[in-house]
C-alpha cells in the first residue's frame, strides 16, 4: 500500500504524468511485497519557485509513505531507479536536483479496513 507523492518545481503536461505512472506502476515492486495494483499516485506540479543553495533549481521531491519497513537495500534500489525515471522523464537539466524521502507506518487503513 505505498502512497507516492511526486512535487515538481515545472509543470507537467498530462502525457508527461502518465509516463511517470506507468514507471512508477513497473518499478513499485522494487519494494517486497508493493505492486501497482495497491499504489496511489499524487502528482503536484505546481509551477513555482523550488530554490537549492539559495537558488532557483527544477527540483523535484518525492515522498514514499509504507505500510510497515522496507529493508534498507530495496529502498536504496527504489531510490536509484526512481532518480533515473524522473531524471529521463522529466528531462531534468543536470543542476536539478531531486529529493526522495520514506515514511514508513504500523498503522494504516484503507477503504474503512484498519490494518
Amino acid at each position: 500500500m505505498p502512497y507516492v507523492h511526486i512535487t515538481s518545481a515545472k509543470k507537467i503536461d498530462d502525457a508527461v504524468k502518465e509516463k511517470l505512472n506507468l514507471g512508477i506502476c513497473e518499478i513499485i515492486s522494487t519494494l517486497p511485497g508493493k505492486d501497482k495494483d495497491n499504489t496511489l499516485l499524487a502528482i503536484t506540479d505546481c509551477g513555482t519557485a523550488m530554490f537549492k543553495s539559495g537558488a532557483y533549481n527544477h527540483g523535484v521531491f518525492v515522498e514514499v509513505r509504507l505500510y510497515k519497513k522496507s529493508p534498507e537495500e530495496n529502498k536504496k534500489a527504489l531510490a536509484e531507479k526512481m532518480y533515473e525515471l524522473l531524471k529521463k522523464t522529466l528531462d531534468l537539466p543536470e543542476d536539478g536536483c531531486v529529493y526522495m524521502n520514506y515514511l514508513e507506518f504500523d498503522n494504516w487503513a484503507a477503504n474503512g479496513n484498519y490494518f
